[in-house]
């Protein structure tokens, strides 16, 4: 999907995101038990800096903060205002001081500016208008030896099971929440995708690991930085002010403070 797509329908669903996700991921489709195995994949993590990409909601905060520990950090970059309201009323709920909230681009990583530890994306490369840029700057902003796990889908649905009945279903809610993804559940188009995106990722990252989940239709693939690439250094984006930001007066989130 085009960037301004993907932010028109997450900013509509925003505020049906988790129970729609409670209902459908999680007790129709049993896939929200696959987050813990991800975050597992980043590997040690105490007092550590963590860029979780496409983080919506804040689904994967829970894992993460109790992960990191308080000396440690979590980064949550969204494209999307709506999902990072939601996730901001998350982190003042649960009192988590060291959450930060970042507006971004999934692709460009634009206002990261500076090295993390680990990256986690779970379900949003599928939808991202360039998957092998967003892996490429994924893995830039990694420091040496820092590793990346990414749950997605290189399907759009089971091809056997009982699962591929609920198929149909799955489709049905998505779209009745306004955030149909279009092509993205054509099959041929997502295997090609990712196809091109394991490429990227054997390319720049060592001891890659992936895992399928619902049937095969699932991707789990993780790995981890080299400590050394020759000639070649970690280098920020284009300088796009703050990376931190907070809840402006209308709603949306400006360039401000630590959340909360």
């Amino acid at each position: 999907m085009r960037l301004d797509d993907v932010v028109r329908k997450y900013d509509a669903a925003a505020k049906h995101y988790d129970r729609f996700m409670d209902l459908v991921f999680g007790a129709l489709l049993d896939l929200e038990r696959h987050r813990a195995r991800v975050v597992e994949l980043l590997g040690e993590l105490d007092g550590r800096t963590v860029l979780d990409v496409g983080c919506g909601t804040g689904r994967n905060f829970p894992l993460l903060v109790e992960r990191v520990g308080e000396h440690g950090r979590v980064i949550g970059l969204d494209c999307s205002n709506g999902m990072l309201g939601e996730a901001r009323r998350l982190v003042e709920r649960r009192g988590w001081r060291n959450v930060e909230l970042v507006l971004d681009d999934a692709v460009s990583l634009g206002r990261i500016r500076e090295p993390v530890d680990a990256v986690l994306s779970v379900w949003c490369y599928g939808t991202v208008y360039d998957l092998d840029a967003a892996l490429d700057r994924a893995i830039d902003v990694l420091r040496p030896n820092g590793t990346i796990s990414i749950m997605t889908f290189g399907r759009a649905g089971p091809e056997r099971g009982a699962l591929r009945w609920l198929y149909p279903f799955y489709r049905f809610a998505v779209r009745s929440l306004g955030m149909d993804p279009g092509g993205d559940f054509d099959n041929a188009a997502l295997e090609a995708k990712w196809q091109r995106g394991r490429r990227v990722l054997r390319s720049r990252l060592g001891g890659l690991h992936e895992e399928r989940y619902l049937n095969g239709a699932g991707l789990i693939i993780s790995g981890r930085k080299p400590l050394e690439r020759a000639g070649v250094v970690w280098t920020a984006a284009p300088a796009r002010s703050a990376a931190v930001l907070d809840d402006g007066p209308d709603g949306s989130f400006e360039e401000g403070a630590a959340v909360p």
